[in-house]
């Protein structure tokens, strides 16, 4: 089953503004295979976290929620420092 994505064209262009995050980035980056999904701890709402490269070695912090399946509706996407990034060399690491 192939998965979509929807985001809110207000959302998207603040964080076009905010973080310079293009759309086909974050599908893209969803492709990585050694990127990961964790829980979002801080909204009420079931929401993700996934953190993966980008074919042009950009490392984004996607946050996410499952939307309608197959859609997940993106919220936000920065790129990735601290934990997130920590933590996806070291899953790395452990991999290899």
């Amino acid at each position: 089953m192939d998965i979509g994505f929807v985001w809110d064209e207000k959302k998207y262009q603040a964080v076009v503004k905010a973080h310079n995050v293009k759309f086909y980035e974050v599908v893209a980056a969803f492709d990585d295979p050694n990127g990961f999904n964790v829980p979002d701890p801080i909204e009420h709402e079931e929401r993700w976290i996934f953190v993966g490269r980008t074919p042009w070695d950009r490392l984004l912090v996607i946050v996410f929620t499952e939307q309608d399946s197959p859609l997940n509706r993106i919220i936000t996407a920065y790129d990735a420092e601290g934990r997130y990034q920590d933590e996806y060399y070291q899953r790395q690491r452990r991999d290899v």
